[in-house]
């Protein structure tokens, strides 16, 4: 990772301490900083179906309530304590959207229902940040899972690479070339 992810991790890291510690302004400006990481991660990794029916928008903000709500109860110190514990929750809240709609499948539809809104949903959004989405979901996955286990989980290349049953060589060129495969999607669509 470069030297402003470090910085960042360390920025996070300082918030965490003070968060933990009572620091409500510190706890706002935590989640507020993880947001966008978490909106992106969630979006790598839904399936297209469930990308056409679930707005990572409204998942993050699920998540960032629960997250919220549990920090007092997290166990362990330090960023992998952390990231671990806060990116299972967006797992469970993935997992639990995916049963949501297989669910609702089975059931019989008996008149056709209005769109579900919410107030993420009425907002506004970030341009940028829905065009980066659409591009991640347009990637193969490999792309998706070396971005999502990089960039947003903020995971080493040893790790990423023992995860994804490739060499650290290999990830770091799959790195590079799901950067670039994303960067075109950006500059063409």
């Amino acid at each position: 990772m470069d030297e402003s992810g470090d910085g960042r991790l360390t920025e996070t890291l300082l918030l965490l301490d003070r968060a933990r510690r009572g620091d409500d302004g510190a706890r706002e400006s935590l989640f507020q900083r993880l947001r966008p990481r978490l909106v992106l991660w969630i979006a790598s990794r839904l399936s297209a179906e469930l990308r056409a029916s679930t707005d990572p928008e409204d998942l993050a903000q699920e998540v960032l309530l629960a997250a919220h709500r549990g920090l007092d109860r997290l166990d362990g110190e330090g960023g992998p304590a952390f990231y671990g514990w806060f990116f299972r929750i967006a797992e469970n809240r993935i997992r639990d959207q995916v049963d949501y709609f297989r669910a609702k499948k089975r059931q019989v539809v008996a008149r056709a229902e209005d769109p579900p809104t919410s107030p993420s949903m009425a907002l506004e959004r970030d341009e940028t940040l829905a065009r980066m989405r659409e591009a991640i979901g347009r990637l193969p996955d490999d792309y998706r899972d070396v971005l999502r286990l990089l960039r947003f989980e903020e995971r080493g290349v040893a790790e990423t690479a023992r995860l994804l049953g490739r060499s650290e060589g290999a990830v770091r060129i799959l790195h590079l070339r799901a950067l670039r495969a994303l960067r075109r999607e950006m500059l063409t669509h």
